[in-house]
């Protein structure tokens, strides 16, 4: 095809809505006076792209007429979709040589031992990782988070320069020049109208510069804003703190939008998502095998929401405010009630009406788990149950009641009554309408809520006491002898759910909603859970999901909320590995994961046993060969995605036999061959750096398994006596080790010394890219660069942090004494998220190489099973599932009364 422009330029419309014009204007003036017409055509979307009904096919003709590309590099073009196509479409079809990185924001690094961009790079879409066999050239125009003209002009000539095909120097000397020239030209009295037009021209161009200053201000401010109100929204109504954490980090992704993300992700970690409706919930239910739910709305409509679809199915449409709803145990048929009238509805078939007497006013619905039975109370001059089985006719029954029943709950041999006023319930047997059991509880005036199972098998009251009293249905009932009870801390709570086999009693009061056992009187219960962020729970809007115990789901105005008590939160998964406990002086798990995240490895604290296996299929994950306290194992690392199993001797001096067995993916090398324990070690892309208690360290060829051993001192002994090493740490080209007053940083391969810091109480050494971490025993953490000549952060903690510090470049991670853990932002220092610990466990902690996914292992004190848990911490995911906890976009309202700010075009959560 005709090349019809000399280059295009991809960008993300949020991240270069004001650069990337003035770019394409700067490309095509450098070296042009101001009266010279350019010959340079530069295509960017919103200038020559035509109206088309398929965006990517007008995108692949515009890309099919150029002949460059210009990539605008940031964090938000990284992860545009329309970003990565346009680069990806270049990559498969045009030169390498023709295209162009202009870094505009984030992070670009290229890793010369991986031969390709580094893991801790955010600004290149994943379509350019692998491409480049060494290190190309870029241009930045950020600095100290702002665009620079300077640097976007010099961006400018050297595009310009190779779309022309001549020298930058050249064209730079001819930009000179057309600038001198201009300004002569003003400077000539010839005509004030040249004067008053050029410098016009002169002065738009630097007002537009001046925008892209004042825009990046103005990004930075209201990603700010947003983050702040975010955060305000955290207790009450998480899923608008999640859209506006979600919408700050794309307006600018700085350290305080993240830390926003994390926490709104990760706050009230059992929550699952939300369900938005259009109208408030007045009733909730949720089928047997807790695939849907079904919301009654106080507009009369009756919406069946299936869990795996994205949108809720409006069943059946009432006249008023729904008072009761059922469901089968598939979530096929449907019954619901308002005051006047009540209806069913089956699948594939029209909804069946209940008839009932004259003005009679419908009380409750049930639906059998089968389907087949459905049974609907209703009361004029008299209580009536009407039954509707499916194939058959209606059938009314009176009940030996003056008021219908309240609640409901039906099998297709057997329905239970009850009346949550009084605690009156009745049983009885569908075939033959017989009572088979019966009692009257006597509930007394403080009567606050009641929840009957989902089998009919139990029934709850309470008047406002932190006790929940609990009544079986297979004996009579008193309200003085509960035969079981739950525990809360409420005194006026509203909706309250029994689970389908009565063992968990959930209740709710004030917007949090507490799950406590069910247990009999005077048996010792575990703190019951506490849910929060949803607001305050609807009368009748509360429910176990299915016959789960762990599953709930609760309603709040017009949203229903997903719980799971096993979840740990929404970007985490946790599951058991075999990893037996170390023993109770040893410290924490030592944990690695491969680069790509996909395997994890691990050791116990005394270094006697490990694991090693894919986090995806924990099944698989395999026990490596237990040493019987002949070597140790440590510390874990990864070479790509081969494991590297360094086995050290358990006791100084003596050679260790590497044992046999080890999985194909595993590469065991033995170290630690001279008078001291292994303390720090680090992969290179051939070569193992290991770094001894005596502060002199190896390295080891991990091919051949070829020791080299570097001294300090060459003149010292090959195993010098152990001075007072404190800490160590190696990367592949440096080793860094601590005493009691300094810390020492050598280059790897000569033990030349090149940098020092004059520094007492340092407790752990850590390299992560280009910065060394010194953990002291304060608990404060520094972030110098890795050979000591500046300090470029100072993290603070307290002496309980005095496990060893795991960081990604982006974020650093330090378990606690107790074993919380808690994660901090390395640049700014902000906490963006605490995990709880048990402190009767030990918690190691790991990153992948890529950065995007975080492992912590808790080894359990005594014996059981280690517990893993595996987060996806990728900007993309912490997005995406911001978005996807709340269901829906902000509103332009939400916006105006958070913000403070007129709404703009795109609220979209993306």
């Amino acid at each position: 095809m005709h090349v019809e422009y000399d280059a295009f330029i991809s960008y993300n419309r949020e991240a270069d809505r004001f650069t990337a014009p003035l770019l394409q204007r700067l490309i095509r003036r450098v070296g042009k006076s101001w009266r010279t017409p350019s010959s340079l055509r530069i295509f960017r979307d919103t200038t020559n792209l035509r109206l088309s009904p398929s965006l990517e096919h007008a995108l692949i003709e515009a890309l099919k007429k150029c002949d460059s590309f210009i990539l605008m590099a940031s964090p938000q073009a990284a992860v545009s979709p329309w970003v990565r196509f346009e680069v990806d479409w270049w990559r498969n079809n045009r030169s390498q040589d023709k295209f162009f990185i202009v870094h505009s924001g984030g992070r670009i690094l290229w890793n010369k031992a991986l031969n390709d961009f580094d893991s801790n790079t955010d600004a290149l879409p994943e379509e350019v990782r692998g491409w480049y066999s060494s290190e190309p050239i870029w241009a930045s125009i950020a600095g100290d988070g702002k665009v620079r003209r300077p640097k976007l002009r010099d961006a400018a000539l050297t595009i310009a320069a190779h779309l022309y095909g001549m020298e930058k120097d050249q064209l730079r000397d001819e930009d000179r020049l057309a600038l001198r020239k201009t300004r002569r030209n003003w400077g000539i009295a010839g005509s004030l109208l040249v004067i008053a037009v050029a410098g016009a021209v002169f002065a738009g161009t630097l007002a537009v510069e001046s925008r892209v200053e004042a825009g990046t201000q103005q990004q930075i401010g209201l990603s700010r804003k947003l983050a702040g109100a975010s955060e305000s929204q955290l207790a009450t109504n998480l899923d608008v703190a999640n859209l506006l954490a979600a919408k700050a980090f794309r307006t600018d992704p700085n350290p305080q939008t993240r830390a926003a993300l994390f926490r709104a992700v990760s706050a009230s970690g059992n929550m699952t998502r939300y369900l938005p409706f259009d109208a408030d919930v007045s009733k909730l239910a949720a089928s047997a095998d807790g695939s849907a739910v079904v919301a009654g709305l106080k507009d009369g409509r009756v919406m069946r929401w299936r869990l795996t679809d994205r949108t809720p199915e409006q069943v059946l449409d009432l006249d008023t405010e729904i008072v009761s709803v059922a469901i089968s145990g598939n979530g096929d048929v449907v019954a619901a009630a308002d005051k006047s009238s009540a209806r069913v509805a089956r699948k594939g078939r029209e909804p069946e009406s209940v008839t009932a007497v004259r003005d009679a006013e419908f009380r409750a619905v049930a639906v059998s788990e089968s389907g087949r039975t459905a049974v609907v109370t209703s009361d004029k001059n008299g209580a009536v149950a009407a039954v509707l089985t499916d194939g058959a006719s209606q059938v009314d029954h009176r009940l030996d009641r003056t008021i219908g029943y309240d609640h409901v709950v039906t099998s297709d041999d057997e329905v239970l009554f009850f009346d949550s006023g009084y605690g009156q319930w009745a049983r009885v047997r569908v075939s033959d309408w017989r009572a088979v059991l019966g009692a009257d509880t006597g509930f007394g005036t403080a009567n606050y809520g009641q929840a009957v199972s989902a089998d009919g098998r139990a029934f709850s009251y309470t008047n406002g006491g932190d006790t929940i009293w609990v009544w079986q249905t297979d004996r009579d009932t008193s309200v003085a002898e509960p035969h079981l009870n739950a525990r809360a801390p409420i005194a006026k709570p509203g909706a309250m759910a029994l689970s389908a086999d009565a063992s968990h009693l959930a209740i709710a009061e004030d917007g949090a909603i507490y799950v406590s056992q069910v247990l009999a009187p005077g048996s010792t219960f575990a703190e019951p859970v506490k849910l929060n962020g949803t607001g305050r729970v609807t009368y009748g809007g509360l429910v176990f999901l299915g016959k789960d115990d762990r599953k709930l789901a609760s309603a709040s105005g017009n949203r229903v909320t997903l719980w799971d008590l096993d979840q740990v939160d929404r970007i985490g998964r946790s599951f058991p590995i075999e990893l037996s406990p170390g023993c109770n002086a040893c410290g924490p798990p030592d944990v690695a994961l491969s680069h790509d995240g996909a395997q994890m490895m691990a050791f116990d604290g005394s270094g006697w046993a490990g694991v090693i296996g894919p986090v995806a299929r924990p099944g698989e994950i395999r026990q490596l060969a237990d040493l019987n306290l002949d070597a140790l194992y440590g510390p874990a690392l990864w070479r790509g995605s081969e494991a590297v199993v360094v086995v050290q001797p358990q006791v100084g001096g003596s050679r260790v036999k590497v044992p046999a067995g080890f999985p194909s993916q595993v590469r065991a090398v033995a170290a630690g061959q001279r008078n001291g324990e292994v303390i720090a070690a680090a992969m290179g892309s051939e070569r193992l750096v290991v770094v001894q208690s005596d502060g002199g360290f190896d390295l080891v060829d991990v091919a051949s398994g070829d020791t080299r051993t570097v001294v300090p001192d060459p003149s010292a002994p090959v195993a010098p006596k152990a001075p007072d090493v404190s800490a160590a740490a190696a990367s592949s080209s440096l080793v860094a080790v601590a005493d009691k007053a300094s810390v020492v940083v050598r280059d790897a391969s000569t033990g030349a010394e090149v940098g020092r810091l004059a520094q007492a109480g340092v407790r752990y050494l850590a390299f992560v890219g280009d910065r060394l971490l010194v953990q002291l025993e304060s608990g404060e953490l520094e972030v110098w660069d890795d050979r000591l000549t500046g300090r470029r952060n100072t993290i603070a903690g307290d002496a309980g942090l005095f496990w060893p510090p795991s960081s990604n470049g982006v974020l650093v991670a330090r378990a606690r004494g107790d074993n919380s853990v808690t994660v901090a932002d390395l640049e700014s220092g902000s906490v963006v998220l605490t995990v709880p610990g048990d402190p009767e466990s030990r918690v190691g902690i790991g990153f992948s190489g890529d950065g995007k996914w975080m492992l912590t292992v808790a080894e359990s004190r005594d014996s059981g099973p280690a517990t893993a848990v595996v987060r996806d911490i990728s900007d993309e995911n912490l997005v995406r599932t911001a978005c996807t906890t709340a269901g829906r976009d902000l509103t332009a309202d939400e916006w105006r009364a958070l913000v403070d700010a007129s709404a703009p075009d795109d609220l979209r959560c993306r």
